[in-house]
C-alpha cells in the first residue's frame, strides 16, 4: 500500500479540479492519495503519509479558510527540513511553472515535478513514477547514517563501477550524506547523464544498432547482465555502459571479429542466433553506422557528423555531449556559446549552410 497526501486549494473551487486529479491518482487498495487544503503553521502536515505532492499556486483560499500566504515551494521547503526522508512532488501545469522549473529543482526541496496534464493523460504512469520515487528513498532511509560504501552497495556497483561513481561528485562531505542530496544525485547526475549508465538510446546507438533492435527479446537476453537493478532502477531503465561493452566485446572475441563494437556488433550477432538486427543509422547523412546520440535531437549520429557540445556542467567522467550538423542548422535552441574554439569555425560554415 501506498499513502500520499495531496495538498491544494482549489478543494472547493467550482469544478473541484483539485478533487479530479486526487480521483485519477487514487487507486484503492494500492495508492490512497488523500486530499488537504494547506495547513495554515508547517507544523500541522500530517506525518503518516509515504510522499507529500503539493500544488504550486496556494493563492486561492478553500471555502471557509483564510489564504495562507505562501506558496507551494515554501511548503515544500519547510516538510524538508522537517522530513528529509520524505519525497515532496509538485503538481502544476506547465503556464504556471513557465521559467521556474530549473529554479525549483535546483532548490532542492522539490524531487519530481508532475504536471497535471500528465495524470490526465496516464494516471498509471503517473503513480508508478511517484511509488518508484518512494521506494528509493525507502531504500536510502533504511541505511541513512551508515557510510558511503552501504550507497555503492544499494547501486549494485562493481569494484569498477564504484570508481566511477566516486569520480562523479557524488554529495558527500566528511563521510556523511543525505537522502535527498543522494536520491537527487542518483537520478539527475548517475542517470541523467549518459557515461556509467545508459538509456535504451544510447545503448542501441553504442551496440551502432536501432532502438527497434536494441529492444528485441533476443537483445534483452543478451545483456541481461547489463541492467540496471539498483536503487531507482524503476524509476528510469537504464544499462551500466561497462558491462554492455564487456558483452559486446566478449561476442566479438568469440567470433573472432576485430574492429570498434558499433561496426562489428550487429554482424556478431546475426552469426551467434541467426537474427537480423537494423543498424542504427545517422541522421545527418542517412547511412549507417552512428556510434553517437545527438544531445539536440536526441537521434543516432556519427561521431565525424557531430561536434563536441558543453550544455551542462556534467562530471568529466561521464561522456561527453555532442550535437548533430543537423541540429547545427535546423534547431533554434542550439547554443553557438556552447561549443568550443576548435568547432567554432566549423559551427560558423554550418550556420551559413556551406
Amino acid at each position: 500500500m501506498t499513502r500520499v497526501l495531496y495538498i491544494d486549494d482549489e478543494i472547493d473551487r467550482p469544478g473541484r479540479e483539485a478533487r479530479k486529479y486526487k480521483d485519477l491518482l487514487h487507486l484503492a487498495g494500492t495508492f490512497e492519495c488523500e486530499l488537504q487544503p494547506p495547513p495554515q503553521r508547517f507544523s500541522d502536515v500530517p506525518s503518516q503519509f509515504d510522499a507529500v505532492l503539493i500544488d504550486l499556486d496556494l493563492s486561492v483560499p478553500s471555502a471557509g479558510r483564510e489564504p495562507v500566504g505562501y506558496f507551494g515551494s515554501t511548503l515544500a521547503s519547510e516538510i524538508r527540513m522537517r522530513d528529509p526522508a520524505r519525497p515532496i512532488i509538485l503538481v502544476t501545469k506547465p503556464n504556471v511553472i513557465s521559467g521556474k522549473a530549473q529554479l525549483l529543482e535546483d532548490s532542492g526541496d522539490i524531487d519530481l515535478i508532475i504536471f497535471k496534464d500528465d495524470i490526465n493523460r496516464d494516471r498509471d504512469g503517473t503513480r508508478a513514477k511517484i511509488v518508484a520515487l518512494i521506494d528509493g528513498f525507502r531504500a536510502l532511509a533504511a541505511i541513512r547514517e551508515q557510510d558511503w560504501q552501504k550507497v555503492l552497495e544499494l547501486i549494485k556497483a562493481d569494484n569498477d563501477e564504484a570508481n566511477l561513481l566516486r569520480e562523479a561528485a557524488p554529495p558527500i562531505e566528511h563521510g556523511k550524506w543525505s537522502i535527498p542530496q543522494v536520491a537527487r544525485w542518483i537520478r539527475n547526475v548517475v542517470m541523467g547523464f549518459p557515461g556509467i549508465l545508459y538509456d535504451d538510446l544510447t545503448a542501441a546507438t553504442r551496440l551502432g544498432i536501432s532502438l527497434e533492435s536494441f529492444r528485441k527479446p533476443t537483445v534483452q537476453a543478451m545483456m541481461r547482465q547489463a541492467k540496471y537493478v539498483g536503487v531507482f532502477g524503476t524509476y528510469k531503465e537504464r544499462w551500466w555502459r561497462n558491462r554492455i561493452f564487456q558483452i559486446a566485446q566478449a561476442l566479438l572475441l568469440k567470433q573472432k571479429m576485430r574492429g570498434s563494437i558499433p561496426e562489428r556488433f550487429r554482424e556478431a550477432f546475426v552469426i551467434e542466433l541467426r537474427e537480423e538486427l537494423t543498424p542504427a543509422v545517422c541522421i545527418v547523412d542517412g547511412t549507417p553506422t552512428a556510434d553517437w546520440v545527438c544531445h539536440i535531437l536526441k537521434k543516432p549520429v556519427k561521431q565525424r557528423n557531430s561536434i563536441p557540445y558543453y550544455p551542462d556542467n556534467r562530471p568529466s567522467v561521464m561522456d561527453q555531449a555532442r550535437v548533430s550538423f543537423k541540429a547545427i542548422q535546423e534547431r533554434g535552441e542550439f547554443d553557438e556559446s556552447l561549443v568550443d574554439a576548435d568547432s567554432y569555425e566549423l559551427v560558423r560554415k554550418l550556420m551559413r549552410g556551406e
